[in-house]
């Protein structure tokens, strides 16, 4: 049975949503969309539609636990499996049932804050790591915009050598200890016009920095100025991004919607007050589009800051539930 509303946009269906969410422009359409993925995911998706019975948004931390998908897992096209923490004896996994979704949500908000290609893109990332949705868009980036010069690498720097060389601009993308290892005894500098984009990951066993502080060394490290040093929020339970061009705020794309809420709540709340980040990310069709991160953050206009980590304490009413929908 096709899922739809019907309305002043006419009929929307979870075929139209998959087609055209990356082309969404006006709240109208997302919001008719947005219905039409909730109702598909809470009749198809076993542990959201008991889930959903009493809270909206799912958290993340569901993907550790329990397949999240409206589909059979054996017909997913790949599985991203979360980094995870020494402390985390499970990892998240996201069964992706088209890879072409996820592929349309990454190339098209690169492009959107990059620049339309092609671009000499350099991924200081372990190749190795297949099941890393990381190294995914990694690929898919050098794939659909990166030009001849780009590639992914780690303990090997000929190619990023290269690039320093040649002395053309390039997007220099990686994560954050990771780009901190490569000018821990050495300083480059970087071609005119390059950038930074660190994917977080800031709190290792050896360190922990702010934001500032992180980008203040990148800046330094590589030779660029600290507006060129950009960050990039993922993570393996979404399937899109939101970037910070040069500061702390990121901005979504336009079929994602970001909000702050209270974690005992759950009520929104306003632009300046620090809570647990909830989102709704339509390129999640078929998984679960609206999720509860357990990241703290504060609006800040269009955007949000993220400040850290939110304790497993204050999640202790959704943790409840979410016992409940997975039993």
């Amino acid at each position: 049975m096709p899922h739809t509303l019907s309305g002043r946009l006419g009929s929307v269906t979870i075929d139209y949503v998959e087609q055209h969410f990356a082309s969404v422009s006006s709240a109208e359409e997302f919001d008719a969309m947005a219905h039409c993925v909730i109702n598909f995911q809470t009749t198809h998706c076993p542990v959201y539609g008991r889930f959903a019975a009493s809270h909206r948004y799912l958290p993340v931390s569901a993907f550790r636990h329990a397949p999240i998908t409206s589909f059979p897992v054996e017909d997913a096209e790949r599985v991203f499996v979360s980094s995870g923490t020494g402390s985390e004896q499970r990892r998240s996994k996201h069964w992706v049932r088209h890879l072409s979704v996820y592929e349309r949500a990454v190339v098209t908000h690169f492009e959107y804050v990059a620049g339309p290609g092609p671009h000499t893109i350099l991924a200081h990332l372990p190749r190795y790591a297949t099941e890393s949705s990381l190294v995914c868009m990694a690929e898919l980036l050098i794939k659909r915009v990166g030009d001849e010069y780009s590639g992914i690498f780690l303990r090997d720097l000929h190619l990023f050598e290269c690039a320093v060389a040649r002395g053309q601009p390039f997007l220099l993308l990686g994560a954050a200890f990771g780009l901190l290892d490569l000018i821990d005894d050495r300083q480059w500098m970087l071609p005119h016009g390059s950038r930074v984009i660190e994917t977080g990951g800031m709190k290792t066993h050896r360190r922990h920095l702010t934001r500032s502080e992180l980008h203040a060394r990148l800046g330094g490290g590589f030779g660029v100025a600290q507006e060129q040093v950009w960050s990039e929020y993922g993570m393996c339970e979404l399937f899109s991004q939101a970037y910070a061009c040069g500061g702390d705020v990121y901005f979504p794309p336009p079929w994602v919607r970001y909000s702050v809420r209270d974690p005992d709540t759950m009520q929104r709340l306003a632009e300046g007050d620090p809570g647990v980040l909830a989102v709704v990310d339509l390129a999640n069709l078929y998984s679960v589009s609206c999720l509860l991160t357990e990241d703290v953050a504060v609006k800040r206009g269009e955007g949000f800051e993220v400040l850290g980590r939110l304790p497993q304490a204050a999640m202790r009413g959704c943790n409840l539930l979410l016992e409940d929908a997975l039993s």
